[in-house]
């Protein structure tokens, strides 16, 4: 069960096929365990780099997915599963179930704490998401994270 803090503002939550929504707060975002990133390109849609990432930090976004208590009913469900991340500015992008929990790209789909030794969450209280193994990043690099939808097609 993912605890809920009052006094702290979510920084974002996890909606859909979950038993209940999750509000993940930063002071448990910060308990969590997290993985490491180094020298990895920025480029946008169109393959024009934008500049590198020297170090990163974050969470796996299979760890908290993990923790949300997806909803299936058949053992088939997940193949039919997506997610779908949204900034608070409305960007939103999405990754499939497959991609996330059966290939080498959700090894490195992360909630992003740390980037080049500074704090993402600093200036908006909110962290950013990143898909460390896409050749172009920046398109579904996702600034102030505000909420992941777990759905399913019909």
């Amino acid at each position: 069960m993912i605890a809920k803090e009052k006094s702290e503002a979510p920084c974002f939550r996890i909606s859909g096929r979950v038993r209940e929504t999750c509000r993940f707060h930063l002071s448990q975002l910060l308990a969590m365990e997290t993985v490491e990133f180094n020298d990895l390109l920025m480029a946008c849609g169109s393959g024009e780099p934008k500049g590198r990432i020297n170090s990163c930090r974050g969470i796996l976004l299979t760890d908290i997915i993990n923790m949300a208590g997806v909803i299936t009913s058949d053992h088939n469900d997940t193949k039919k599963m997506y997610v779908v991340a949204s900034s608070d500015d409305g960007y939103t992008t999405l990754f499939s179930w497959q991609e996330l929990f059966n290939t080498t790209v959700g090894e490195g789909v992360i909630v992003l704490l740390e980037k080049d030794g500074r704090r993402v969450y600093e200036d908006f209280g909110r962290v950013d998401l990143f898909s460390t193994g896409d050749f172009l990043s920046g398109a579904r690099y996702v600034k102030r994270l505000f909420d992941l939808r777990i759905l399913m097609i019909e």
